[in-house]
């Protein structure tokens, strides 16, 4: 008797053409001995037209990993029996469930592939045999069930068994590029299209102080360690720095939004067309913000000439972060700040297709296609497995009021009550930033430490001593250190 496991694949494997099917087994054989292999367990793998039975070295490390391969419906722990005639393989199965149906009722569940007797013969015989250990039979809501599947010459005991993704094997379903930015959407929407066979890269927007981008890697790290068994996930980092501050300089706050999220798509584009992939994904969901209303979803697609698919575009957002629980991305997400708003005020959700083109005119050279192309190619490329967040922070980034600095505010008034010698909203401030002494230094302050690090960057570029305090106005009203 042998101990394993039995890998059972979805329904829909079923439905296929053979020549489909086994073009899907043999990337799900591939996937399986790939996430095997990565996570150290030794094993022999061997495939069957509806199944793939696995006999590793660690039975529960093994299991553990199975479960994170897309097209595994189901992983079950099996003891394999040889036999040789129906009163043979009831003497050796009987014994092992002697004590499990004791004092209880149980049903038989057998199935028959190629077996020279039915399923029928099965239970009436092995249920004959645990009767008398039992407290009877209950066909309906048994307290113990015996399942075997039985072969011609060897029979599979099932024991346990846990539920997989499903869907199909990874890299069956073609190649596309998720906008990603780590929050609890981006994550569940990359992870229901991998489902589908699809490999993703992942694209990460540097908003320059703003994107958080060592949070999302974080989030895409746990991502590409428990649903990428085997394969390889790249994020590609592009600095977006310019164009936020361009749309914050030269566009009306109510377009800003919908602008940033069209120069997104297309940047995307041009990456997913290098990378050789066929689609765009994001989490984006109906209604959930101004930007995802369906004329402001149609009007940013507009832009690219290849699908932008939206996994979760008819989802709630507790929906979407009760699925994040289930697929282990959940607590990650939650430490991931919102990207900043460049927007003040109402935001438009019925963008005029027009207006939105000719605000795109107005920013000329500074966000063209031209630019765009520069910014993906001069891109960082992280291999998430290995990525390890930076250590340090900007230099720039202080967690203390430099000497002699102006404490200056970039929060917006609705905010609360300024703080510090300056208040320069950040809605406004690009636009007066050259208004500031050059010969003082100047400590930006926000709610978090976001807004301001991208304002501070952009005062270095143009020759000023600036700094952002780290934390925010909650660390400026802490007591200093002594």
């Amino acid at each position: 008797m042998r101990p394993g496991l039995l890998v059972r694949m979805g329904g829909e494997f079923y439905t296929k053409s053979s020549r489909t099917r086994r073009r899907l087994l043999r990337a799900l054989v591939s996937n399986i001995r790939a996430a095997l292999a990565e996570r150290g367990v030794a094993a022999r793998v061997e495939a069957e037209w509806s199944r793939v039975r696995i006999y590793p070295d660690d039975l529960q490390a093994a299991r553990r990993t199975l479960v994170r391969v897309y097209g595994v419906y189901s992983v079950a722990e099996v003891c394999e029996v040889p036999y040789s005639s129906l009163e043979d393989l009831v003497a050796k199965v009987a014994p092992m469930f002697h004590e499990r149906v004791a004092g209880r009722k149980f049903a038989v569940r057998a199935r028959r592939r190629r077996a020279p007797f039915t399923s029928q013969d099965v239970g009436r015989e092995l249920g004959a045999a645990l009767l008398p250990f039992s407290a009877g039979v209950d066909l309906d809501e048994p307290e113990v069930e015996v399942r075997l599947e039985v072969a011609r010459g060897r029979a599979f005991v099932i024991d346990e068994e846990t539920p997989g993704p499903g869907g199909f094997p990874l890299g069956t379903g073609g190649r596309a590029l998720a906008l990603f930015s780590g929050g609890f959407d981006s994550p569940v929407a990359t992870w229901r299209v991998m489902r589908r066979g699809i490999r993703v890269a992942l694209v990460v927007y540097d908003l320059g102080g703003c994107g958080q981008v060592d949070q999302a890697l974080a989030v895409a790290k746990e991502l590409a360690l428990g649903w990428s068994p085997g394969r390889e996930m790249w994020a590609n980092v592009v600095d977006f720095a310019p164009v936020v501050s361009a749309l914050v300089r030269r566009v009306d706050p109510r377009l800003r939004q919908i602008l940033l999220k069209r120069a997104m798509y297309r940047a995307g584009e041009m990456l997913a067309r290098e990378l050789g992939s066929e689609a765009l994904v994001t989490g984006e969901s109906l209604g959930q913000v101004s930007t995802q209303t369906l004329r402001n979803l149609a009007v940013a697609e507009q832009t690219v000439g290849i699908p932008v698919l939206r996994p979760l575009v008819g989802s709630d957002k507790q929906e979407t972060m009760d699925e994040a629980r289930r697929i282990g991305t959940h607590d990650v997400s939650a430490a991931v700040k919102e990207h900043c708003s460049i927007a003040t005020g109402p935001v438009e959700t019925r963008a005029n297709p027009d207006e939105v083109l000719a605000a795109e005119g107005e920013l000329g050279q500074e966000v063209d296609d031209a630019w765009l192309r520069r910014a993906v190619e001069n891109r960082r490329v992280v291999r998430l497995k290995r990525w390890k967040p930076s250590s340090e922070a900007p230099d720039y980034v202080v967690e203390e009021v430099p000497e002699g600095a102006l404490v200056v505010d970039v929060r917006e008034p609705e905010e609360g009550e300024p703080v510090g010698d300056l208040r320069l909203p950040f809605s406004r401030a690009l636009e007066e930033l050259d208004g500031l002494d050059p010969s003082r230094g100047y400590l930006l302050v926000c709610a978090s430490g976001r807004r301001s690090e991208l304002l501070a960057r952009e005062l270095i570029e143009r020759g000023y001593r600036a700094y952002s305090l780290q934390g925010g106005v909650d660390r400026l009203r802490q007591p200093a250190s002594s």
